[in-house]
């Protein structure tokens, strides 16, 4: 595997993660809605902060994160395969991130509801969306060195 496939790999990644948190995201306004009846205003309001605030958040906040990404992937040294698409902190982070998605979804009464959760989810799938340009640029890659 060469570092444009894996850098190909990772953009994808967080496309599809991006996508489903707000596919998520869009089932939990749907139950502040049914649960918790919120209004139109409300549910109005929350989308759109959801998406600026997460547009915002994936140009200048986690396109930092993809970019050391990028320039981790360009460092390493063949042979490379699957795993390395992310570093192995950064593994650790998603589970924190997935633990602490199931908090807000469990305790999202003390939140504001589920109006308030579902934007959190929406702006970081629009986050990861907007950073994952990062990993399409098409910078030149350093030249692989050859193991003899």
């Amino acid at each position: 595997m060469d570092k444009r496939r894996l850098l190909k790999i990772a953009g994808f990644i967080w496309i599809l993660v991006g996508l489903f948190l707000i596919y998520r995201g869009s089932g939990l306004y749907n139950l502040a809605v049914i649960e918790q009846n919120t209004g139109k205003e409300t549910l109005i309001t929350s989308i759109i902060l959801g998406i600026v605030i997460g547009i915002i958040k994936g140009k200048f906040v986690l396109s930092k994160t993809a970019l050391r990404n990028r320039n981790r992937i360009n460092q390493l040294n063949p042979p490379l395969s699957i795993h390395n698409v992310f570093s192995g902190p950064f593994y650790g982070l998603i589970a924190g991130m997935m633990l602490l998605g199931f908090l807000l979804r469990e305790f999202n009464a003390y939140l504001g509801g589920y109006v308030v959760v579902a934007s959190i989810y929406c702006g970081i799938g629009m986050a990861l969306i907007a950073a994952s340009s990062v990993y399409w640029k098409n910078d030149p890659l350093p030249p692989t060195e050859k193991i003899s």
